[in-house]
């Protein structure tokens, strides 16, 4: 395969892009796939690792709920570097950053498949009927899985955006015509300084031209996830066909 011209730089500097093997993980929680009724699929933020982006999943998974937690493909050191080390202790992944963003999207979606095929396809194999499936997006993972769910394999039944907002790049008639059956709940906490209320507003306004009668829950709390309203969503999302 040949390489392709990224673009131009200056001095005659030329960027190439190339495809190349890539190894990501994901964590999962509650069911197996094969025993699940339901399946989350829950995009982390910035800065966040899968299995930790689980922890508050836990003690409240419903016995037919497997929750899945894809990682984003590029990981880095949280802090600067220092020269005892002290930097080298907290990793956290990213979805996409501005440099490369397009193929780093193609990349994410693919990537998201992937695990999609892999999980629902588990449990095809096992039960033969496909699972009731939910896609949770939380902070930069809400610009993601509305991407995802835009452009990918994903067919959810109900989508819940967490302390993020409408990224302007998603395909907005693909997405509404996905929602027209599905739930769309709006989740933030009121003292979160990243979903402000002037911000919450504005989320909620430019989703309500996606779905008829968004759900909106707003908790005691930070840009954080809450247990208590997890196990809301848990138990009663997404409601099966």
């Amino acid at each position: 395969m040949s390489d392709a011209v990224d673009g131009a730089a200056s001095n005659g500097i030329r960027i190439h892009q190339r495809e190349t093997i890539r190894t990501g993980r994901y964590a999962m929680a509650g069911a197996e796939p094969m025993h699940a009724d339901r399946i989350w699929f829950v995009l982390h933020g910035y800065g966040q690792l899968a299995p930790r982006f689980l922890r508050p999943f836990e003690g409240i998974i419903p016995p037919d709920t497997c929750v899945v937690a894809p990682e984003g493909l590029s990981r880095f050191y949280l802090e600067l570097p220092r020269v005892d080390g002290g930097h080298l202790q907290r990793v956290g992944a990213t979805w996409l950053t501005r440099e490369s963003r397009e193929t780093e999207i193609t990349d994410t979606h693919r990537w998201l498949d992937g695990v999609y095929e892999a999980v629902v396809g588990a449990s095809m194999l096992a039960r033969g009927i496909a699972p009731t499936i939910g896609v949770l997006g939380f902070s930069q993972g809400v610009a993601t899985a509305m991407r995802w769910v835009a452009s990918g394999n994903v067919q959810a039944r109900c989508f819940v955006a967490w302390a993020g907002g409408l990224p302007q790049d998603v395909n907005q008639l693909v997405f509404r015509d996905k929602m027209s059956a599905a739930d769309l709940v709006l989740v933030a906490g009121d003292r979160d300084g990243f979903a402000t209320e002037a911000a919450r507003a504005k989320i909620r306004n430019e989703f309500a031209t996606f779905h008829d009668a968004p759900r909106e829950i707003t908790f005691d709390g930070e840009h954080h996830l809450d247990a208590m309203v997890l196990g809301t969503l848990l138990t009663e999302f997404p409601r099966h066909a």
